[in-house]
């Protein structure tokens, strides 16, 4: 009984590997015009986002130099040189917060310009998947053998018009 089970479990299993496919889904990025587009307006928006921090480490060093300058001038009482030190503090934390901020909208505009084609490729590779009568389809680099039939990926390219 022990043995039917086991054969059972293996007819099974390798029915399931044979509806297994892969693609190389980074190839297929590379030739959709979209990932040029979103790649160039990322770029562009990250330009402008280096130019306000550039601008933004500028105001600050010239305010530090000038709070230097205050804190090292002579008559300064030591309440006014730790108040001094507080606003650099301040504004070093300030400068820190934009930095972080961003970080955190190019993230959200990569996520934003690159989700609507992660979504097309993933609709394309289903398609093809099911009309192909695979259950599961992995990505190429994670593979370390397979048949040329199991590759879907000239398909994808074909169903995507590329």
């Amino acid at each position: 009984m022990k043995k039917l089970l086991l054969l059972v479990a293996l007819v099974a299993s390798s029915f399931t590997f044979a509806q297994t496919g892969y693609v190389d889904a980074e190839f297929l990025m590379s030739k959709m015009p979209e990932v040029s587009a979103a790649e160039t307006q990322l770029k562009n928006y990250t330009s402008n986002l280096q130019a306000d921090i550039t601008k933004a480490e500028n105001n600050a060093n010239a305010r530090f130099q000038a709070l230097q300058q205050e804190a090292q001038s002579e008559g300064v009482t030591e309440e006014r040189r730790q108040e001094i030190i507080k606003m650099a503090q301040q504004l070093e934390g300030s400068l820190n917060t934009e930095k972080q901020g961003a970080e955190l909208k190019l993230a959200t505009k990569r996520n934003e310009l690159m989700q609507p084609i992660y979504d097309k490729l993933n609709a394309a590779i289903e398609k093809v998947a099911k009309a192909k009568g695979f259950k599961l389809i992995v990505s190429v680099g994670s593979v370390l053998f397979a048949e040329e039939s199991a590759n879907i990926t000239e398909a994808v390219k074909a169903e995507m018009g590329l």
